[in-house]
């Protein structure tokens, strides 16, 4: 009888998998002892530190260096860390800033505005929630950080793009297409270009029960100093609160909390 796995695959199966992550492991641990010795090391250094053969040591190390992370040295041929894990760093470091930055702003918001004030990124063409401030009222809208929002149909998401060119805009939208959430959802690319071209003219967007029913969201841009949208901050409760009659109100709320946020990220208007 052939061993089998769970659910009857063959144990083989499970080989390639077991075999990228025991390679995905040992590259990380070259990482970080070359970021332990200092930032670099020789390929028999770090055979013999990690117990691993000189050929796959080699063969990781190369694969390192083709994703930018590591490089060699031409004369001694050592190992260094190399750009691309300052990029990834960086991008980490980015958005700490505007997080800890952020926060103060986002408190004073939630206490204003009496709703949950919330921070957002743009990431793979989607809104991701990376900080939020929850508004004490028994009743409030509230989502795990780290969830994702359509960037044409929730409040942050459009914050993210109102200040895009149009041609960047299409190629957005071409990418996630215009998904129907609910009745509200803005599904035809004029619609969308029109309340986005709003948006931007009033410093604020709002999603009036287009991503979920009873819950409304005003949002608005966060600029660093080279004028690049890097956030969005907003607030978000239930409709039957954030009603429309309110929207004009909390939208400048929104926007001057936007604003200091910009500034002291930096950002200067023009």
């Amino acid at each position: 009888m052939n061993a089998t796995g769970r659910r009857g695959r063959p144990a083989q199966a499970d080989a390639a998998p077991q075999k990228g992550t025991q390679a995905l492991e040992r590259g990380i641990a070259i990482l970080q002892y070359l970021a332990e010795s200092g930032g670099s090391a020789s390929v028999t250094v770090l055979s013999e530190k990690l117990d691993l053969p000189l050929s796959t040591s080699f063969r990781l190390l190369k694969t390192l260096e083709n994703a930018g992370f590591i490089y060699q040295d031409a004369q001694l041929g050592w190992w260094h860390i190399g750009l691309g894990l300052f990029t990834v760093g960086s991008s980490y470091s980015r958005n700490s800033d505007v997080v800890s930055v952020a926060r103060p702003f986002m408190r004073r918001l939630m206490a204003l505005s009496g709703e949950t004030a919330n921070l957002a990124i743009c990431n793979s063409n989607e809104a991701v929630l990376i900080s939020q401030c929850e508004c004490q009222s028994m009743i409030r809208m509230c989502a795990p950080i780290g969830s994702r929002l359509p960037l044409h149909a929730s409040g942050a998401g459009k914050a993210l793009i109102y200040s895009l060119p149009e041609e960047e805009i299409l190629e957005v939208i071409v990418s996630n297409g215009l998904k129907v959430f609910t009745d509200n959802t803005l599904n035809s690319f004029n619609q969308l270009i029109q309340d986005l071209a709003q948006s931007k003219q009033r410093g604020f967007s709002i999603d009036n029960e287009e991503h979920a029913i009873g819950l409304n969201c005003i949002a608005s841009a966060i600029f660093n100093q080279n004028h690049d949208v890097v956030a969005s901050v907003s607030i978000s409760g239930p409709s039957t609160r954030v009603v429309q009659e309110r929207f004009e109100e909390l939208g400048k709320l929104v926007h001057t909390t936007a604003q200091n946020i910009s500034t002291a990220l930096g950002y200067q208007p023009v």
